[in-house]
């Protein structure tokens, strides 16, 4: 009996095992794979990605834009910004599957087959191409990425992205670098309350402490008199 129990309990931690296990289209330690699963991470853990089409850097010239990449990253210290070389067409597949829960599954590929599956920046990489990468929301930085960018004329230069969960055309990027980063607005918002403050919102806060103050004194001479009565 013993012997049974034991058995089933150790058939079923085996099934368990190779459940989960992941089925992925190729096999899991490939290079294939190991690439999708850097897109799906850099791309859904990133509030920002350019996607960017490169024309054939080499190596000292790849080196000069990291360089100078990093240096605008230090000026925007609560942020962190990565430059990247993409396997165009491999990219393009995981822009296809980021749908799925797991880009690089068999069941991934069924799903893009299945539902002919298309998604409006795999155009944008065909040929070489790269990705700079933002970790926040952040105009200010993008602005000066794009500014530096338009210095590289045809050896590198921004195509569109994502901004959050957003499709970002090049036009809807140069609207977005010039709007104000979060803690702008934040500033901006404690000041219109500090403002307010001295006005309208202080008087309908004194308001209503007055009326507080006048309701629970009416109530207690009301208690006072009933005492009496009695």
């Amino acid at each position: 009996m013993f012997r049974g129990l034991f058995f089933a309990r150790g058939l079923a931690t085996s099934v368990r095992n190779v459940e989960s296990v992941r089925n992925t289209l190729k096999a899991s330690d490939s290079r294939k794979t190991f690439l999708i699963d850097m897109y799906t991470h850099f791309w859904r853990e990133n509030e920002i990605v350019l996607l960017a089409h490169h024309n054939n850097l080499l190596s000292t010239e790849n080196e000069t834009i990291r360089k100078q990449l990093r240096k605008i990253d230090s000026k925007h210290t609560e942020n962190r910004l990565e430059f990247r070389k993409l396997k165009g067409s491999l990219f393009r597949y995981f822009l296809r599957a980021n749908g799925h829960q797991d880009p690089a599954s068999k069941a991934a590929a069924r799903w893009i087959k299945r539902h002919n599956i298309r998604h409006p920046l795999e155009n944008l990489c065909k040929g070489p191409t790269a990705a700079i990468i933002i970790k926040e929301l952040d105009p200010k930085l993008v602005k000066d990425v794009i500014k530096f960018l338009s210095t590289q004329k045809d050896r590198l230069f921004v195509m569109g992205g994502k901004v959050g969960d957003e499709i970002m055309t090049l036009e809807n990027l140069e609207e977005f670098k010039n709007m104000s980063s979060l803690p702008e607005l934040r500033a901006e918002l404690v000041g219109l309350l500090n403002m307010a403050s001295g006005g309208g919102v202080t008087r309908t806060l004194e308001a209503a402490s007055s009326t507080l103050a006048m309701t629970l004194e009416s109530r207690v001479n009301e208690l006072e008199k009933g005492e009496i009565k009695e």
